[in-house]
């Protein structure tokens, strides 16, 4: 493999696939219920689809698919590694180009900064180097959330090196009215629960973002990337304190030195 890799490609996970169903139907998914209207489980196909061409067009990327163990009815399964399934399916099935030997899971992230942050340290975990350039492949309605408040404000990247790969939800709706109203209390509902509650707690360590975090951890997972990533460790040290009473920016202070600042 070659030894250039500089390129991280991030496709955060949304739910869990049921191993060996039809990936098409709705009901070989754990899904939550507002997931449904939208198909999204057809979007989560797309954004594995899109990241394995992002991937064989790059030979200095590296995808890493991000999503822990969060559904206690699916069991000890983690949303990445049902993820991972999907790509190596689709490359084989596609004869396409193998590229699963630079496709890899982040198996601990509960939450979109989860995803981003740990997904950097995986990519450490690998490489021994953070990552130069990072493309994320999700949801169009969640590229704010992403690029502005979670690589910009929580971790300083640099937003030239950044790329964002977005597709939307396609309801199945008979009128007009109904789809626009779908997509208006989407926009409603990121704002209310994600966007608004990131703008005041950029890493999510707080009393109302972390419950959710211990929410979506049934198995009581404990990633450990304060270990595996010396330059990180003091900031990720801080991502473990729950709930922690530091401010925001004396949390970001301890990235002063990031390799990508």
């Amino acid at each position: 493999m070659t030894c250039d890799i500089n390129h991280l490609i991030i496709v955060p996970c949304h739910g869990i696939y049921k191993l060996g169903e039809p990936p098409t139907k709705q009901a070989s998914w754990y899904l939550a219920s507002f997931q449904l209207d939208g198909n999204d489980h057809l979007c989560f196909l797309d954004h594995i689809e899109q990241a394995v061409e992002q991937l064989q067009s790059d030979a200095n990327s590296y995808l890493i698919v991000s999503g822990g163990e969060t559904k206690r009815e699916a069991g000890p399964i983690s949303e990445a590694l049902s993820y991972y399934t999907l790509a190596a399916a689709q490359i084989a099935k596609k004869k396409q180009i193998d590229v699963t030997d630079r496709i890899t899971t982040e198996n601990y992230a509960r939450d979109s900064f989860e995803n981003v942050i740990f997904s950097i340290c995986r990519f450490y975990e690998v490489w021994q180097k953070y990552p130069t350039y990072i493309t994320i492949i999700g949801f169009e309605f969640k590229r704010d959330r992403f690029l502005d408040l979670h690589l910009s404000q929580a971790l300083g990247f640099p937003s030239d090196r950044v790329n964002y790969i977005g597709n939307s939800p396609n309801p199945n709706f008979t009128t007009k009215e109904e789809t626009e109203r779908y997509f208006e209390d989407l926009r409603s509902s990121e704002y209310a629960n994600a966007v608004r509650e990131f703008k005041a707690d950029w890493y999510g360590v707080q009393s109302k973002l972390s419950s959710k975090r211990r929410k979506r951890n049934p198995f009581s997972r404990q990633a450990g990337y304060a270990l595996s990533n010396p330059p990180l460790a003091d900031f990720l040290v801080q991502l473990m304190v729950d709930p922690n009473t530091r401010t925001n920016e004396e949390i970001k202070e301890l990235l002063k030195d990031a390799p990508w600042r």
